[in-house]
């Protein structure tokens, strides 16, 4: 690992973002450096299901469905939103003989809302759907990542104690010469804190965490 690698991280370790003017380049080769094992991901969602005794998950971006996959014994109810129609069509039929599995095709700013309106319980909320330029077999929405409205969204609704884990955090380091739709980090925190002053704010092998 060269010098300025390890500056980078250690710069985004103790300030959740990084410097000013970085290259296409050196964002890619960072976001690689801060990549965790996926194997982290379901363990995480598992945990807090245990922890909060909640047993419906709700992802965006579906992609292959490995949360899915990974997950179906941890649920009693899975809904699973993917915008990219092949991907879509693909864990469609992947998952079509588990009957507590739904896979939506949509933008999730635009079809979570309709979903919360059926929502009564406390859930986990997964949100991965997040357009990265040169991830080809991926779609964007009207924006490279509806992450806001996900959030306003959701801490908005009248159940108030659903547990939210957005995945990438490395990614949130705002307007940058790959993603210009993407906040930093602070700026989820103050909107979060804005809405629901109750809930805790955490960032953790790159993930957000958001919970009572």
């Amino acid at each position: 690992m060269e010098d300025k690698d390890r500056e980078l991280q250690e710069f985004w370790r103790n300030n959740l973002k990084l410097p000013n003017k970085l290259t296409k380049e050196e964002i890619l080769r960072f976001w690689l450096l801060e990549s965790k094992p996926y194997r982290i991901r379901p363990e995480t969602v598992k945990k807090y299901s245990e922890k909060f005794n909640i047993n419906f998950l709700i992802e965006t971006g579906t992609y292959q469905g490995a949360m899915v996959e990974a997950n179906l014994n941890n649920f009693t109810k899975i809904i699973s939103i993917e915008l990219e129609e092949n991907l879509y069509k693909a864990a469609k039929l992947k998952f079509s003989n588990y009957p507590h599995v739904k896979i939506v095709y949509g933008d999730s700013a635009k079809v979570l809302r309709e979903i919360l309106k059926f929502i009564h319980v406390p859930c986990i909320f997964w949100l991965d759907g997040h357009y990265v330029p040169d991830s080809l077999d991926t779609a964007r929405g009207e924006s490279d990542t509806p992450i806001m409205e996900e959030l306003n969204q959701i801490l908005s609704h009248h159940v108030r104690d659903h547990v939210i884990l957005i995945d990438d955090a490395r990614c949130f380091i705002g307007p940058n010469p790959v993603l210009n739709d993407y906040p930093t980090i602070q700026e989820l925190r103050t909107f979060v804190g804005k809405k629901r002053p109750d809930l805790k704010f955490q960032v953790e092998d790159d993930i957000i965490r958001i919970h009572p």
